[in-house]
């Protein structure tokens, strides 16, 4: 069975609703305030490691925009 591009949306935004999607994001970005932190870069290999996590994270915390977003765009474009 395959979901249709709405309802893959739709499910995504009742998983962003629940508890436990919260409390990651809460996670996630006490996180980030701790690896922004300059002083614990001592070597390009720790800025590369930063780089790709700092990425994930914003990845997580833009999640629930993005998918608004996609879903207004297909509604949008489903009623004309």
């Amino acid at each position: 069975m395959t979901k249709t591009d709405e309802k893959f949306l739709e499910d995504r935004i009742g998983m962003m609703e629940t508890d436990g999607w919260l409390d990651l994001v809460e996670d996630i970005k006490n996180l980030e305030e701790s690896i922004v932190n300059l002083d614990s870069i001592n070597s390009e290999k720790d800025l590369w490691f930063i780089k790709g996590q700092l990425r994930l994270i914003n990845f997580i915390i833009s999640l629930e925009t993005a998918t608004n977003l996609a879903l207004e765009e297909l509604q949008d474009g489903n009623s004309t």
